[in-house]
């Protein structure tokens, strides 16, 4: 049993996402044999533009996390940004304000402007 633990604790990826794919596919298939319910539309169809929209989330995903992974080595380097100037609290204090921060900038401004813009 420590065998299994010790390997799920630190599975590679390429065994994670090869579980994640055999899972999915195993279920998709038990769906198809086995119907709980008919469905009007092919399942074929939907699940080729799902599998479009969810290699073009992964491709932007990656790229967008490399700009940040640079971005935030850049601030860190430079000293740059609101929490680096705020380095002496405490680092839970320092935590809170950054998630504040977050919520305000990435959630309440753009909900706040969509409501504001006439054509958002």
């Amino acid at each position: 049993m420590n065998t299994v633990i010790e390997y799920f604790s630190s599975i590679p990826s390429s065994h994670r996402s090869l579980i994640l794919a055999l899972g999915i596919a195993l279920f998709w298939l038990l769906e198809n044999t086995f119907p709980l319910f008919r469905m009007e539309y092919k399942k074929w169809n939907h699940a080729a533009v799902n599998f479009f929209f969810t290699l073009t989330t992964i491709i932007v995903n990656f790229l967008l996390a490399f700009i940040l992974l640079k971005v935030a080595n850049w601030t860190i380097a430079n000293e740059f940004g609101i929490l680096q100037r705020l380095a002496r609290i405490p680092i839970g204090l320092q935590a809170l304000i950054g998630l504040l921060l977050l919520d305000l900038i990435g959630a309440y401004l753009v909900h706040w402007v969509e409501h504001k813009v006439k054509f958002l």
